[in-house]
C-alpha cells in the first residue's frame, strides 16, 4: 500500500502501530540497589556474589555469629521474594519455633554434644540409623564420616561456646525473610536421604580408599583438609581461616582428591539443589530478587551453575 498517496490508510496503519506497543507487556525490570558498605566488602572478598541481576549467593562458615548477621543483613537490604537455604525441609520449623522463644536452634546436621562422653556412645545410634537409610554403605558413612566429625566437634564444643558462640546463620535467614515476607525454600538433603545419596554413589573399594586417606592423615603421611583447626590455632584465628574464599576452595579440591565420588554427592550434587532452587524460584517470582544463602565450599558451584 502506498501511504503517502492514501491518508486513510496510513492512518489505520498508525493506529494498529500504536495499539501493538501499547498492548505489547514491558519487560520485568531488574531491581537496582546499593547495597550496605559491610556487603560489598563481602563482595570484594568473594564471600558474596551475584550470578544474575536479580540472584545474590552468600557464602557461610558454620562458627561464630558473622555470618548469621551477614544473611540478615542481605535480606532485610535486597527484600527478596524467596530464600533459598542449605537446611532440610524438616528444620525450619523447629528453626521458627526457636526464633519465637529467642533460642540458639542446634548446630545442624547433627547437634555436638558438649560432652565427649556422649558423643562416643552416640556411635550405635549412628550406626543403626546409617543402616536403616543405606545399609552397609550407611553404616561406613555414619562410622567413618559422621561420628568422627561429632566426636571432633564435642571436644571443643564448651570453647566455641566460651570464645566464640555460634548464631545458626540459616536460623537468621529464616527469621529475616519472615519478617520481609519471604517465601523460605529449604533446599537440603534430609539426613537419611544423603545417607542413601553416599551409599549407592560409593563402591567398596572407593570406601577403602577413603578409609586409607583418612588413616594417612591422622598419621601425618597425607595433608588433611585445609578447613579444618590446625595444632595450636586458636578458635577465632581458625574462625578466620574459614572465612576466606581460598580456604573453601582448597577444602574442595582437597575433597575431590581424597574420593571423587563423595565429592560428588556430599558437594556438587548438592550445588545442583541449590542453584536449581533459585532458578525455579527466580522464574516463579517473576525475575524478583531472590537470596542463596549456603556453605561457603558451595558457593563456587552455585555460582558456576546459575552462569551457565
Amino acid at each position: 500500500v502506498d501511504l503517502a498517496r492514501n491518508p486513510r490508510e496510513m492512518v489505520f496503519f498508525g493506529k494498529i502501530t500504536f495499539l501493538t506497543v501499547a498492548l505489547t507487556p514491558l519487560p520485568t525490570p531488574v531491581r537496582t540497589m546499593t547495597l550496605p558498605s559491610r556487603l560489598h566488602r563481602l563482595e570484594s572478598k568473594g564471600l558474596l556474589a551475584r550470578p544474575r541481576p536479580n540472584v545474590y549467593v552468600l557464602g557461610t562458615v558454620h562458627i561464630g555469629e558473622k555470618s548469621a548477621d551477614e544473611a540478615a543483613l542481605l535480606i532485610e537490604s535486597v527484600r527478596p521474594r524467596a530464600v533459598i537455604i542449605e537446611v532440610a525441609p524438616s528444620r525450619v520449623a523447629k528453626m521458627r519455633r526457636d526464633n519465637e522463644a529467642g533460642r540458639s536452634p542446634e548446630s545442624p546436621p547433627l547437634n555436638p554434644a558438649a560432652d565427649p562422653n556422649v558423643a562416643l556412645l552416640s556411635l550405635p545410634a549412628l550406626v543403626e540409623r546409617g543402616f536403616a537409610g543405606g545399609g552397609i554403605g550407611g553404616i561406613l558413612f555414619a562410622a567413618l564420616i559422621l561420628w568422627p566429625s561429632l566426636l571432633k566437634r564435642s571436644f571443643t564444643a564448651d570453647e566455641e561456646a566460651n570464645t566464640l558462640p555460634r548464631r545458626n546463620e540459616f536460623a537468621a535467614a529464616v527469621k529475616a525473610a519472615d519478617t520481609v515476607g519471604a517465601r523460605i525454600i529449604a533446599a537440603d538433603l534430609e539426613m537419611d536421604e544423603l545417607i542413601g545419596s553416599v551409599s549407592r554413589a560409593l563402591s567398596f573399594s572407593e570406601w577403602c580408599k577413603l578409609a586409607a586417606v583418612s588413616a594417612e592423615e591422622q598419621l601425618g603421611l597425607r595433608m588433611v583438609d585445609p578447613i579444618r583447626r590446625r595444632r595450636g590455632e586458636s578458635i577465632t584465628d581458625w574462625a578466620d581461616r574459614r572465612r576466606s574464599i581460598d580456604t573453601a576452595r582448597a577444602s574442595r579440591s582437597h575433597g575431590k582428591e581424597s574420593s571423587a565420588a563423595f565429592s560428588r554427592v556430599l558437594v556438587d550434587g548438592r550445588d545442583d539443589r541449590f542453584a536449581e532452587n533459585c532458578l525455579v524460584a527466580l522464574d516463579s517470582e517473576g525475575e524478583q530478587p531472590v537470596v542463596c544463602v549456603v556453605g561457603l565450599v558451595h558457593l563456587d558451584g552455585v555460582v558456576e551453575r546459575l552462569q551457565e
